[in-house]
């Protein structure tokens, strides 16, 4: 009689090792990732010294207490100070984007905007004491009429580069300066390159 042949036992080839790697590499995030989710439900959640508690009085627990809730510094009301607003009398034209000095108790409000396709060229003056816009005076044509920087010494106004025109224009490099005595502007020397200032305001002294 023939000998059987032993049983032969079929097993599977093993992974590649460009397989066996990130497999590895997976369960041992996973068993990290359990590892640390059942050690902060051991320990109670820390407070910040910075937050503060609070109690929510909207719903109680089972044995009638309130729950609290831990709210951070940052989401706290700060104190604020209360200032009283008092509404002004109405401009004698809308304004966007113009430029505005304060000198004593007046005030002047120079070019802008009225509209995308309509820049004033003037300059209104506000008086304090009186409550009231006490005049206006025309600027110099070839002045910018949007985008100015603006500062004063106290006397004289310094009106800086700024947008010439309507709409949406390159920058300009023209400086003027206003004696606010005399009325009178007079055309400074240029600025090394153009630029928009936007709204720009500067108190000089020592001048």
């Amino acid at each position: 009689m023939a000998a059987l042949a032993p049983p032969t036992t079929s097993s599977k080839p093993p992974l590649p090792p460009r397989l066996a790697l990130p497999l590895a590499l997976a369960l041992l995030a996973l068993a990290f990732v359990a590892d640390f989710l059942s050690y902060s439900s051991a320990i109670s959640p820390a407070v910040s010294p910075s937050s503060k508690t609070v109690k929510d009085g909207s719903t109680k627990l089972r044995n009638g207490s309130q729950p609290v809730r831990h709210l951070n510094a940052t989401f706290s009301d700060l104190p604020a100070p209360h200032w009283e607003w008092e509404e002004m009398p109405p401009a004698p034209v809308p304004w966007l984007d113009g430029a505005s000095v304060q000198i004593g108790d007046l005030f002047y409000v120079v070019a802008g905007y009225e509209s995308l396709d309509h820049v004033h060229s003037h300059m209104d003056v506000y008086n304090f004491t009186s409550n009231t816009w006490t005049g206006r005076f025309d600027m110099p044509k070839k002045m910018s009429n949007s985008h100015l920087g603006m500062a004063s010494d106290g006397r004289y106004i310094y009106a800086v580069s700024g947008q010439f025109g309507p709409q949406c224009r390159p920058a300009v490099s023209r400086n003027f300066v206003l004696d606010t005595k005399l009325r009178k502007w007079d055309e400074m020397p240029p600025l090394p390159v153009p630029r928009l200032l936007g709204v720009w305001r500067v108190e000089l002294s020592g001048f």
